[in-house]
């Protein structure tokens, strides 16, 4: 008798047991997409987003956001989008996922899955660089060349350039301006 009650209650047990595990239905939508993010790959994905944001964009409210220029827009989608998610899965596995509509789709339901992860911000040094990029970068797309090349510097140690007006003597091209703007 005691045989005969034990194998049920086991079975009981184990079937309670399988339960308590949820699993989450893939969305329908989405069927078919050439690549699919995993929830890992997601998560690690909005933290990156997260940091690289908070580095470059420090005080952005959406406000300014939605005034972005068309450059500005794109440099943020690239350094706060693509290049964390590329850094994570790959340049291959993006362009699967940048040239296929369901993948993208899917991706930005990952995204939004996990967008209220918290994250600390990204070293400083690292920073530097990446808000440097992101700056030469749009300074390009604006269509402002930038050589790559190391200017040339004097035996003195000065660059090799006349800066009458730049950013080295703010002052005298502050004069000049308020002097135009004031004759005006």
């Amino acid at each position: 008798m005691l045989k005969k009650m034990l194998l049920p209650a086991v079975l009981l047990l184990i079937v309670g047991c399988a339960g308590d595990t949820k699993q989450v239905a893939f969305p329908g939508e989405f069927a078919n997409a050439d690549y699919v993010l995993s929830d890992q790959n997601a998560k690690q994905w909005v933290i990156a987003s997260h940091q690289a944001e908070q580095c470059i964009y420090p005080t952005l409210t959406r406000i300014q956001q939605s005034h972005f220029s068309k450059e500005d827009a794109y440099i943020y989608s690239q350094y706060v989008f693509f290049y964390p998610l590329d850094h994570i899965i790959g340049t291959e596995y993006l362009k699967m996922i940048q040239e296929d509509e369901k993948s993208m789709g899917y991706a930005q339901y990952q995204y939004k899955k996990f967008k209220a992860l918290t994250t600390e911000s990204m070293p400083k040094a690292q920073c530097d660089v990446l808000r440097a990029n992101a700056r030469d970068d749009l300074a390009v797309v604006k269509g402002q060349y930038k050589s790559g090349m190391i200017e040339e510097t004097k035996a003195d140690g000065s660059k090799n350039s006349d800066n009458v007006a730049t950013n080295d003597n703010k002052f005298f091209f502050d004069i000049i301006k308020w002097g135009t703007a004031l004759l005006l």
